[in-house]
């Protein structure tokens, strides 16, 4: 991993358990999270930073998986149409999908040659 990598790995890192820390009370020593009389809103709040920092990383991932997909040189002009479609329809399920039918055989297919 490059520098710039590891800085947006740690800041996501730090994000994710700040969200967690408050989503279970952690920061409600005091009133900070009563607005307008509504005690344990932070609560919520934590639940929302986690949730939108898990649906980034899963939105990254797609979108990784489709952009993959699109640069990749199948052996059938049709394989890139159907695995196009597949993580377009499929979304999160189609990139997990994609990801150990065609990334991880890869990976396998790559230690093999080296051996």
């Amino acid at each position: 991993m490059n520098k710039i990598q590891k800085i947006i790995t740690f800041a996501l890192t730090i994000l994710f358990a700040a969200g967690i820390a408050n989503a279970f009370g952690y920061f409600r020593s005091s009133d900070m999270y009563d607005f307008v009389g509504m005690p344990g809103f932070g609560m919520f709040v934590g639940f929302g930073f986690v949730a939108m920092a898990i649906g980034i990383l899963l939105f990254l991932f797609w979108l990784w998986m489709l952009v993959d997909c699109l640069k990749r040189d199948f052996k059938k002009d049709y394989e890139k149409i159907v695995w196009v479609l597949v993580v377009i329809f499929l979304h999160i399920l189609g990139a997990v999908i994609y990801y150990f039918v065609v990334k991880v055989e890869e990976k396998k297919a790559g230690k093999e040659k080296k051996k």
